[in-house]
């Protein structure tokens, strides 16, 4: 499942990072479009600038000559000094044209008319004026070098380009010639030295040879000298007779125990023969050789048989001839050496317990003095022995340090007539060959300016330069430009966008201009906005409106919209809650009356509570509950279960409610309320509130659960920049009708208002709870 998910994910990371980039460049190219007149400004001068180099700018010519440099294959000791590799090669010849040795030859041999470029300087400095117009670059995995230099007269270019040339080529054949003379001087000196020493070393070995007889057996390392091998054989012969001797030691002794004790010493006899020889046991006992011998064959015989009959049985049966042939065989072998075996077993029974103990003692002593007199004639001998190859050592290890002198020498003398036989044949032809294989010839059209690059250059520059200048212009103004910029950056939809609207004279509704000015341009944005909540995704009865300060005219927007949505046939609910600075409430002057406050802190259920507190305005279904006598703790009230329940009764007798929250950055009221609401609508003034501030009002929005349905624009001036498009096209289409037909126009029964209403009313009715309409004889209660 993990592999099912890592590529989904992956392709999440890539949309999201796709997104992200799209928006961000479309932001700019907003910003470019809004600030077009910096952008302007700046292509402007940087074509002035341009204009103004390339009037006034010298005009520069250029001349090129080509190299070819081939490195010939030479063996390892004639390229001692110089790089294998034709890249290195190259480098190092590209260094070598702008060397200050090439560089001062070339000028030493310039014509006085060809140095215009040096007018005005000091000699000393002309190898530096000459070297900062120079190009030396070798054409990638070519053996070509490229030498161009750029002059004020094309005819000065071509002739330095020679001249530069021309040095290079004297040096390199120059440095050549010298290097190769004296490394054959050195090399042929050398080896005069070496030459004698080894005649020297020569002499000295042969006689030393002559005079220690030493015997040359070839290059083998692994042949000793004879005097050597005679000691090394010696002292092995010694250790085996040594072994030899305690073993029969060891024997005798154990005889001689057993006879003490009267033991049979029959168990001794296969010792005796192992030690002091078959010949004599066989003798003691009555037995011959050839018995032996005849013994030994029958059992070979028999072996052989036993093989026969197995390679048989593989392939014949039991009864074949073959195999009864083979078995009759084995039969008589083993009858002949079981006779053999009483025969022995005969000769040693019929010696007694005394007889055989004295033969098999005195056959190992006999053994024992035999094996101790050879000890020590081995003794003597290897003591001998050793003595003449410790002396012979020394003179043979003398001798192997004369043939490795020698040895060194004669390679030595090798490896430097090799040399010299390579550092005469470079002598003979150059391991570098440089041809000329293109001439310099002087160019009469200039490289320098170039009309096309000063164009490019300043075309890029007065775009980079005025973005720069119009993207930092918007940082610091930090205001929004556009609608699409305040939707791409908060993530939300445009509501509406609200003009600046001049105050109306009147109290209470009659400065509301969807109620004093219900068909005047001013007022569709209102329309506009009720909309776009009614068609919207998702069904939203309950709605936020708040801002990210205060003075951004979420008031005037919830009464406006509340009045149009009344108007439009919905039964709208208007709940102050901003119970610290209420602004609905002292709009409509209800201020110091029992509203929202008074319901929250009471101890019956907002069902009871809320209806004597609803207030009728002069909009038929637009009621209002004020914010009621001020409390401490604003925040625990609207985030009590009774604002919950008083949510709940508003819900089920009205279409549309609307709660005028504080400001959301200001206190945390609104983000409380945002929990229990369908969504917000945030009021946004772009000429007065900053980014950073919006982005965190709906951040705060959304950290606490709150559906942000969109952002009202509010405020707008003729002259607000980017949202001229609004308000244009309210002007351009206006109404037909006159005011006094519309005065006197009033919807029927079949009209979509009053289906609206009778909606409204029988919903109220269905969920079982007295509407306003049949609370007219309720006054609100005033405070005393």
């Amino acid at each position: 499942m993990s592999h099912d998910l890592k590529p989904s994910l992956l392709a999440d990371v890539n949309d999201t990072s796709t997104d992200t980039l799209v928006a961000t460049v479309v932001r700019f190219m907003r910003i470019i479009h809004f600030r077009k007149q910096v952008i302007i400004s700046t292509l402007t001068v940087s074509a002035i600038l341009g204009t103004a180099y390339y009037l006034t700018a010298t005009r520069m010519f250029q001349s090129t000559a080509k190299l070819l440099v081939i490195q010939q294959k030479q063996d390892q000791l004639s390229t001692v000094g110089d790089s294998d590799s034709s890249d290195n090669t190259m480098a190092t010849h590209c260094e070598l044209l702008t060397s200050p040795v090439v560089l001062l030859q070339a000028i030493k041999h310039l014509a006085p008319e060809h140095r215009i470029d040096f007018h005005g300087t000091h000699p000393r400095d002309w190898a530096k004026v000459l070297s900062s117009q120079l190009v030396v670059r070798s054409t990638r995995k070519t053996n070509i070098i490229e030498v161009s230099y750029r002059s004020k007269h094309p005819l000065a270019a071509a002739a330095i380009v020679r001249q530069i040339v021309d040095a290079y080529l004297a040096f390199v054949a120059k440095t050549h010639q010298g290097t190769a003379g004296d490394v054959l001087r050195v090399l042929v000196a050398q080896a005069g030295d070496v030459e004698s020493k080894l005649l020297l070393k020569q002499q000295e070995l042969q006689q030393f040879s002559t005079a220690v007889g030493h015997l040359t057996t070839g290059n083998d390392e692994q042949i000793a000298e004879p005097e050597i091998q005679k000691a090394m054989k010696l002292h092995e012969s010694l250790l085996v007779a040594q072994e030899r001797s305690l073993e029969l030691r060891a024997t005798l002794q154990a005889v001689d125990e057993a006879i003490a004790r009267g033991d049979d010493v029959n168990q001794y006899v296969l010792g005796i023969e192992e030690t002091v020889g078959r010949q004599i046991l066989l003798n003691s006992l009555g037995l011959s050789p050839d018995d032996m011998r005849l013994v030994t064959d029958q059992q070979d015989k028999l072996l052989a048989e036993e093989s026969e009959l197995k390679r048989l049985s593989a392939f014949f049966g039991p009864n074949h001839p073959q195999i009864a042939e083979c078995q009759e065989k084995i039969a008589s072998y083993q009858q002949f050496l079981e006779a053999q075996r009483h025969r022995l077993g005969a000769g040693v029974d019929s010696l007694t317990a005394n007889q055989l103990g004295p033969l098999v003692r005195k056959l190992l002593a006999q053994g024992v003095q035999q094996a101790a007199e050879k000890e020590r004639q081995l003794a003597a001998s290897f003591e001998q022995a050793r003595a003449e190859a410790t002396k012979h050592s020394g003179a043979l290890l003398h001798l192997r340090t004369l043939e490795s002198e020698v040895a060194r020498l004669e390679a030595q003398y090798d490896v430097m007539f090799e040399q010299i036989a390579s550092v005469d044949q470079r002598q003979s032809q150059a391991p570098i060959q440089v041809t000329v294989i293109k001439e310099p010839f002087p160019e009469q059209k200039p490289v320098s300016p170039q009309l096309r690059m000063i164009g490019l250059l300043c075309l890029v520059c007065g775009f980079v330069f005025g973005g720069l200048i119009a993207y930092l212009q918007d940082i610091l103004d930090d205001r929004f430009t556009s609608p699409e910029e305040i939707s791409a950056q908060l993530g939300v939809s445009i509501l509406a966008m609200v003009r600046k609207l001049e105050p109306l004279p009147g109290v209470g509704l009659e400065t509301v201009h969807t109620f004093s000015l219900p068909h005047a341009v001013e007022t569709e944005a209102f329309r506009t906005l009720r909309t776009s909540i009614s068609l919207g995704e998702n069904v939203c009865e309950r709605i936020l409106i708040s801002s990210s300060e205060p003075g951004d005219g979420k008031t005037t927007i919830s009464a406006n919209l509340s009045v149009a949505l009344a108007q439009a046939g919905k039964r709208t609910l208007v709940i102050d809650a901003d119970l610290r600075r209420p602004g609905f409430s002292t709009l409509l002057k209800l201020k110091g009356q029992q509203g929202v406050a008074d319901i929250l802190t009471s101890p019956l259920p907002p069902s009871e509570t809320a209806p004597p507190l609803v207030h009728h305005t002069e909009v038929p279904g637009l009621d209002v509950i004020p914010v009621g006598f001020r409390r401490p703790n604003p925040s625990e009230l609207l985030g009590s279960n009774a604002f919950v329940e008083l949510l709940a009764w508003a819900d089920s007798c009205y279409d549309r409610v609307i709660v005028d929250c504080p400001p959301v950055l200001a206190v945390s009221d609104a983000q409380i309320v945002g929990q229990l609401v369908d969504g917000a609508i945030l009021v946004v003034r772009p000429e007065k509130n900053h980014r950073r501030s919006v982005i965190r009002a709906v951040d705060c929005f959304r950290t606490a659960g709150c559906r942000v349905l969109g952002i009202v624009a509010n405020g707008l001036s003729n002259a607000s920049s980017g949202y001229g498009y609004g308000y244009g096209y309210g002007y351009e289409y206006g109404y037909g009708y006159d005011e006094e037909e519309l005065a006197d126009y009033e919807p029927s029964e079949s009209t979509p208002l009053a289906i609206s209403r009778g909606r409204s009313t029988n919903r109220a009715a269905r969920v079982g709870h007295p509407t306003p309409q049949s609370q007219t004889g309720i006054k609100p209660r005033r405070a005393a």
